[in-house]
């Protein structure tokens, strides 16, 4: 204050107070300071002197389930979100070794020489089995990682075992459990952490892709080597067989996951923030991205992740039971169709139309094609999984597939040597692959969060049942037609239902796929 020293008015000066020294912590927003009166309606000078009050303050909108396409070429975004697919796909190199060993038990292994049973051809599917059931009781308890090296441990020492040893059947069975139970326990965890660790318009690629794309890899490889494999007149004992080829190839894969894992698997940001963990789970937005920096769509990302995180939290454990069952009902149906299409019973027919229609010199060539459409149909229904969605691919492909499926059934028979059942089943193996490709997206983003990695794993179970059923009945080749019949019949009960029940997720959070997942009917394609 300061005195006029001839009597004047006096002048008062005010200074701000001096700032707080201090600085925001790194990879957080700054703070902000919303007024004491944030959210209240504001006081105008007409309301103040008698006017009329303002409106009433709407109540926000919910934040929307659909995302809109990023600008850019795919290129950029693809580019941008890399981490996301590098962090589950150390798993899909497990996944490759485990389509080797399903190839492998329904018929394409080359000669053997030592005495089998049924036993040796379902030792995987038992294996998958008990890792599946093992990783329900480890949900949330150990980081995905440790699961994911433990298992890509047992992938390697399986692999050692038939790489390193001669016509061993007991060695064989041994390699087979120890791959099936690597498989079981990731399949569960990293289906989830697919749905997780990616965007929206990444996740049906990265989940499909990890899944699916990889068995059929696996599935492919075996199928190349085991029937290109020449054996000469004078083979011995110890020579280097298939099976030892198969061994080496899981051996390999094995360490590369393991190795792979080690650096670039990245936790669930979702179940850290269930932890209570913010500061962990933004720095893994962070690192989920390229370049990892911290950027709006990160904090988006953050509250998106908050928000389905509490949703799921206002849910008891029997509301999430309650709304996974009907889920798990469609999609293990979904996954039994698919297990049915890969069954040995497949296999045999298509052994047997090729030698009666075209001869044994021509079984190689055939039984590649039969792999390589296989996979092709799950590469296109893969890349589009984001595009074209999940639920047009899947009808179409279910539709086509029972057609081909009645085709096959009504051509079966010896007295026209199988005529055109070869091409039928080379066709039907493209549009399976088509169909049952997007379950994998689906298993991923369906089940509500409390109940995920245990419904995960029941529907895996499931489908390794039917595998493991189909492979100790006998086949009847004399009436081999009425398998192909019953699975077209519930190929067409597989196409109405996903043409009523199951919804179109494409491009929505994982709230708006759990939502849709939650009403049976959903006729939107």
């Amino acid at each position: 204050m300061q005195n006029d020293k001839f009597g004047g008015p006096q002048q008062v000066v005010f200074t701000a107070p001096p700032q707080q020294p201090g600085y925001p912590q790194p990879g957080y927003p700054q703070p902000g300071y919303p007024a004491q009166n944030y959210g209240q309606p504001q006081m105008t000078p007409a309301h103040t002197y008698g006017g009329p009050p303002p409106p009433p303050a709407q109540p926000p909108r919910d934040p929307p389930t659909r995302v809109e396409p990023p600008r850019g070429g795919c290129c950029s975004y693809n580019q941008k979100n890399k981490p996301q697919a590098n962090a589950i796909g150390s798993a899909g190199l497990i996944f490759i070794s485990g389509g080797m060993n399903i190839a492998w038990a329904i018929g394409f292994r080359g000669p053997i020489g030592y005495l089998t049973s049924k036993h040796n051809f379902i030792a995987w599917f038992i294996g998958a089995i008990i890792g599946a059931l093992v990783t329900c009781g480890l949900t949330n308890k150990v980081p995905k990682k440790m699961v994911l090296q433990f298992a890509s441990v047992l992938v390697t020492i399986g692999g050692l075992v038939i790489a390193c040893t001669h016509q061993n059947g007991s060695g064989t069975v041994a390699a087979c459990y120890l791959d099936g139970i690597a498989n079981g326990l990731v399949f569960a965890p990293f289906m989830a952490l697919a749905a997780e660790v990616s965007v929206a318009y990444k996740r049906g690629i990265n989940a499909t892709s990890t899944e699916q794309l990889c068995y059929g890899i696996g599935i492919l490889l075996q199928i190349v080597y085991s029937t290109s494999w020449s054996y000469g007149y004078y083979t011995t004992y110890n020579d280097f067989t298939a099976e030892n080829m198969k061994g080496v190839l899981s051996t390999i894969y094995g360490f590369l996951a393991l190795l792979l894992g080690t650096f670039m698997t990245i936790e669930s940001p979702v179940l850290m923030l269930a932890n209570n963990d913010e500061s962990g789970a933004i720095d893994a937005l962070r690192r989920l991205q390229k370049p990892a920096v911290l950027t709006d769509e990160t904090y988006e990302q953050l509250a998106e992740h908050k928000r389905y995180l509490a949703e799921n939290k206002s849910m008891t454990l029997k509301e999430s039971i309650g709304q996974a069952m009907p889920t798990f009902l469609r999609l293990a149906y979904l996954r039994a169709l698919n297990a049915m299409s890969l069954s040995s019973f497949v296999i045999i027919t298509l052994m047997l139309s090729i030698y009666l229609s075209y001869g044994l010199s021509s079984a190689q060539g055939f039984y590649i094609a039969f792999a390589f459409c296989r996979w092709l149909g799950t590469l296109i229904s893969a890349f589009t999984a984001d595009c074209l969605g999940r639920k047009k691919p899947m009808v179409v492909g279910l539709l086509v597939a029972a057609c081909l499926s009645f085709g096959i059934g009504g051509r079966y028979g010896f007295g026209n040597y199988m005529s055109g059942v070869t091409i039928l089943i080379l066709f039907f193996a493209f549009f399976s692959g088509i169909a049952f490709t997007p379950s994998s997206a689906y298993i991923a983003e369906a089940y509500p969060l409390g109940v995920k990695q245990h419904f995960i794993s029941f529907t895996f179970i499931v489908e390794m049942f039917v595998f493991l059923i189909i492979q100790v009945c006998d086949y009847n080749l004399m009436q081999g037609y009425n398998y192909f019949y019953i699975m077209g019949g519930m190929y067409i009960g597989g196409f109405i239902l996903g043409c009523v029940s199951f919804p179109e997720t494409r491009m929505m959070t994982m709230r708006g796929a759990q939502e849709q997942f939650s009403r049976f009917i959903n006729m939107r394609f």
